[in-house]
């Protein structure tokens, strides 16, 4: 199936500025047959996925473990084997460039044992002789480093349905299973860039669940770099048919090694309407980048903000685009920054909307309305991430100490260094508060301190700096930190 596509315009895809025509493929990555606990033949899901739903691509993901009556388990060949019937023929015989992909892949654990994980394209079953069921300590660092997938590269890890009722946050993706959360986020980040935002209906009704926002939103603030998806669950005859969910590509080409790619960029969104095409970059790069050093705006700056919308039969719909910000790790999670109101097809841009520096990352929503305003669709698009090398240079700037009093409403810097450091140019950034001032031309010898106050307070003296705004930072909580003026984090109060 060729699906109605919209040009939407070229875009910069990497630092090179190679412009690429860019495409929106919509698909399911979550459905189950037979060959597990489903219904139906791989030869049927394919099949109906294309010509019945009109996907432009299906991954078929039979669970790895015989409990969950998982023939694939009892015999591999089932699923990588050369015969005509086995899963992987199926998708090879079904995948046509620029027609239809057809994907396959496995399921890892179980709900009770740290939730599920789909594996795509990997080259063999995961045994659970290999990788006991819930032991993702095993499949992150012993099993997927030794089984690519079809590109020859690392084979995608997709999780699903997060915090489900049974398997709560203290076990999910294997945290208890490696001896630091630092360990185990940087073990589960190499290798998972997909997360289910919305699930089902799986095994029956018609009603996907209920969109699960705030665990996508609690993973991204634990610094996990994953793109949201909509998927279907399918284990009945209804594979992509059963709900108007999809998980959209944006990629140059319909072909598998363009859909792999794609995904393992993370350049997906999920929506809750069928074909509504969608575009976005922020400052040049398509959503799922992730930016570093010199791809880094100077901090404070406005960032650049594009959006495309198309929907071929709902061209007259009414938009509402929320811009949500974080910065990875406390308490606080993402939150509306900016939201932008547009009607109909075309492209659009947002502003207003600042890099306050250090890791900071941004993602858009998109809710789609009609003419009452009474029926609305959802778009959850994936996040662009900036990320400054944690490695700071050896400079007098790493003798800088930064502490702050909210309720006093001043923050003190402090040259700890044994030499002078001029902080003219240099950046005081209020992260809760979203307030930054630049310092004017001001030196401090070693072992002197200056203190920036509010408007609330006395005026600056001789050892005083005035940021003219009447209240700065929030008295619950509310991290400070100070950047060089080449936009270095040099000083926290993290």
């Amino acid at each position: 199936m060729k699906p109605t596509q919209l040009f939407l315009a070229t875009l910069l895809l990497c630092a090179t500025a190679q412009a690429q025509d860019l495409k929106v493929y919509f698909g399911n990555l979550h459905s189950h047959t037979s060959y597990s606990d489903g219904s139906g033949t791989p030869d049927e899901a394919y099949k109906h996925a294309r010509d019945v739903a009109g996907l432009d691509f299906l991954a078929v993901t039979e669970h790895n473990h015989k409990s969950a009556k998982s023939k694939i388990a009892d015999s591999p060949e089932l699923y990588n084997g050369n015969s005509a019937i086995s899963l992987k023929s199926y998708a090879n015989s079904y995948t046509k460039n620029g027609e239809f992909v057809a994907i396959y892949g496995q399921e890892f654990s179980s709900i009770s044992s740290g939730n599920h994980g789909n594996v795509l394209e990997a080259d063999a079953v995961i045994q659970t002789t290999d990788v006991p069921n819930g032991e993702w300590d095993k499949l992150l660092t012993t099993w997927l480093p030794a089984h690519k997938d079809s590109r020859g590269k690392d084979a995608i890890l997709f999780l699903t349905h997060p915090a489900t009722s049974s398997s709560p946050n203290a076990i999910e993706y294997g945290i208890d299973d490696f001896p630091t959360q630092a360990e185990w986020l940087a073990s589960l980040d190499q290798y998972a860039q997909l997360m289910n935002i919305i699930n089902g209906p799986s095994h029956q009704g018609t009603n996907p669940a209920k969109p699960s926002e705030s665990e996508f939103k609690r993973y991204l603030n634990m610094g996990l770099h994953v793109a949201p998806t909509a998927d279907q669950d399918n284990h009945r005859r209804d594979w992509g048919s059963v709900a108007d969910t999809r998980t959209a590509v944006i990629a140059p080409s319909l072909d598998k090694a363009s859909i792999l790619d794609a995904l393992a960029s993370r350049h997906v969104y999920a929506t809750q309407d069928k074909n509504l095409e969608i575009v976005a970059t922020i400052n040049g790069k398509l959503i799922g980048s992730i930016l570093s050093d010199d791809q880094l705006p100077s901090v404070g700056s406005e960032l650049t903000i594009s959006i495309s919308i198309n929907d071929s039969d709902e061209p007259m719909a009414y938009y509402t685009v929320d811009v949500y910000a974080d910065k990875p790790g406390g308490a606080e999670q993402a939150d509306v920054i900016k939201e932008e109101r547009f009607s109909g097809n075309g492209t659009f841009n947002i502003s207003g909307v600042k890099y306050a520096g250090g890791s900071q990352y941004f993602y858009i929503k998109v809710i789609q309305t009609d003419d009452d305003a009474e029926v609305f669709d959802m778009a959850w698009l994936a996040p662009v991430w900036f990320e400054p090398s944690t490695a700071a240079p050896a400079t007098a700037a790493t003798h800088v100490t930064l502490s702050v009093n909210p309720r006093t409403e001043v923050a003190t810097i402090t040259n700890i260094g044994s030499q002078e450091v001029d902080l003219k140019k240099w950046k005081l950034v209020s992260t809760v508060g979203d307030q930054q001032f630049e310092f004017p031309a001001w030196k401090l010898k070693p072992g002197e301190s200056v203190d920036v106050v509010s408007g609330s307070q006395a005026a600056a003296s001789s050892t005083a700096i005035l940021w003219k705004k009447q209240y700065i930072w929030n008295n619950d909580a509310d991290p400070g930190e100070l950047y060089d003026k080449n936009g270095q984090l040099v000083a926290s109060t993290n």
